[in-house]
Parts: structure tokens; C-alpha cells; sequence
């Protein structure tokens, strides 16, 4: 079977297991007449109708990138921007065409911004979008049909880490955006510890500290810090009269054979005279 042809043939060959042409028995002396081998567009004319060649073992060319217009990145920004992929004669026959696309080496060294690697399916539209970072003060100009990176096609998606970006960076354009893998948000009072599934609570004069030292951060985090709290809560005074001075112990101070030193007496400030003559 070729696509929609089908060829009732007598055929003897050797044991092998390896993808093969047709012979020029076949392509030659068909009833349909001879087959055209048009292989500047990879493709071989057989009956009336166009069977795709496609190479077996070779390693697909890399195709070039390049910026579908002219672009103006500013600095210390991100851009979005079309660029467009070289296609090839077969990638019309291919249902599923993904490619990803990095950064050429000549494009780092020529302009000073980061480009993200992305995936993409060339099939879906003419162009594709990529993001452009630019962290620097100085806005930098990409002309139409720069050659910015290289695209190669990938045998298949493993999977996806995370479908969208986290909840509360939607609306942030103006710095770098978080993802989080798990999406379940911890209470402030109450945490669980990952490895031993152990509750506990965090104590009522260390809450604000909880608040503040929570902003920003993923779930995971959260965690630490609660347990790190709780775990050093005697350390944290609850009030004015919980931690003061103690007459239990004495503080000594081991300066070894040294002997006293004398100093004279350090002038008071005018600001503070009256105080100390008051005193």
C-alpha cells in the first residue's frame, strides 16, 4: 500500500528487513504507465498521484529562524516576537510538525539579550512567536530576516511540567513570572510536614512574622517556614515580661594575664550636659 495505491505484484527478494524502492521493473512498466521520480520536490509520481520520499536514517537538516519583521526590544523588558521557520516540500504532508527552536551562537554574540528556547508547530500558522528578554538599560534593534536561532524537530513530548503560570502572575508584565507545580495553598495557622503528615500549629505571637515571611512563596516553602518557626518558638519573646534580665547565672568575661587600662575620661557632649549635671 502507497497512500491510496494499491499494487497486486509477484516478487522475490532476499531476507532482509530494511526499508527499500520499488524496483524499475515495477516503476517503469506499470499499466498506468511509467513513475517520475521528482526528487527536487521529494516525491515520486506513481499512477497519477504524488507519494511523499522520505529518507530513512539521515538526520533532518536544521532550519533557520529568522525575524519576521523588524523589532525594537527595550531594555530591561520582554518581547514577544514573530519569526518565521524555513519549511520543506513534506512538511505540508506531516499532520504534526513540532520543531523547537534555541538561540544560534552568532545571535548571542552579536546582541546582548536572552532568547527562551520554545516549542512549536510550525503547522498551525506562517509564523511563529519567541521571547526575547533584554535585561540590560539599552534597547537594541533586530532587523527583518536576522537569522536569530536554529530549529530541529524532536521526536516526541515526554510531557508537560505545568499547563499555565501561577494564579497571581497573570497581570505581571514587569518582571520574571513563577510557575507552581502544585497549586495547593497551605493555611496560615496550620501546617502539615511533607514526610511525616505531623500537624502543628504556629504559635499566636509568631503569626505576623509567619504572614510577612510567606509572601511570595510557593507551597513548598511555606512549609519550612512554619516548621522552622514552631520548631524555635521558645526562642521568640511573647510579650514584654517573657524575656528580661535573669539573676540565675552571672556572665564572666576571661581577658586572660591582661592587666586593667586606664583612660581618660571622655568629654560629654554640650547637648548632654545638663543631663549628666542633673544625674
Amino acid at each position: 500500500m502507497f497512500g491510496d495505491i494499491s499494487l497486486t505484484r509477484e516478487i522475490i527478494v532476499a531476507e532482509i528487513e530494511d526499508d527499500a524502492l520499488l524496483g524499475i521493473d515495477i516503476l517503469q512498466n506499470d499499466e498506468g504507465g511509467p513513475a517520475d521520480l521528482l526528487l527536487s520536490r521529494g516525491v515520486i509520481l506513481f499512477q497519477w498521484k504524488e507519494i511523499p520520499c522520505i529518507q530513512v536514517g539521515l538526520k533532518e537538516e536544521i532550519r533557520k529562524v529568522r525575524a519576521a519583521d523588524n523589532y525594537t526590544i527595550p531594555g530591561q523588558s520582554e518581547a514577544i516576537i514573530d519569526v518565521m521557520v524555513d519549511r520543506l516540500e513534506s512538511d505540508d504532508l506531516m499532520q504534526d510538525k513540532e520543531l523547537i527552536i534555541e538561540a544560534t551562537d552568532h545571535f548571542k554574540e552579536t546582541y546582548p539579550v536572552h532568547m527562551a528556547s520554545v516549542l512549536v508547530d510550525i503547522n498551525t500558522a506562517p509564523t511563529c512567536k519567541i521571547r526575547i528578554l533584554n535585561p540590560f538599560l539599552t534597547s537594541w534593534l533586530i532587523k527583518q530576516y536576522t537569522i536569530i536561532g536554529q530549529a530541529e524537530k524532536i521526536d516526541h513530548i515526554k510531557g508537560t511540567v505545568v499547563e499555565k503560570e501561577h494564579i497571581d502572575e497573570e497581570d505581571n508584565f514587569i518582571s520574571v513570572r513563577r510557575v507552581t507545580i502544585k497549586q495547593d495553598e497551605p493555611t496560615i495557622t496550620r501546617a502539615t510536614e511533607m514526610n511525616t503528615k505531623k500537624s502543628f500549629e504556629v504559635p499566636s505571637h509568631l503569626q505576623s512574622m509567619y504572614e510577612n515571611a510567606c509572601k511570595n512563596r510557593s507551597p513548598e516553602e511555606k512549609w519550612e517556614i512554619a516548621k522552622l518557626l514552631c520548631r524555635f518558638k521558645d526562642s521568640f519573646s511573647k510579650d514584654d515580661l517573657d524575656l528580661g534580665v535573669t539573676h540565675l547565672t552571672e556572665h564572666s568575661i576571661n581577658t586572660g594575664n591582661a592587666a586593667p587600662i586606664r583612660q581618660q575620661p571622655r568629654r560629654v557632649p554640650m547637648a548632654f550636659a545638663d543631663a549628666e549635671k542633673k544625674a
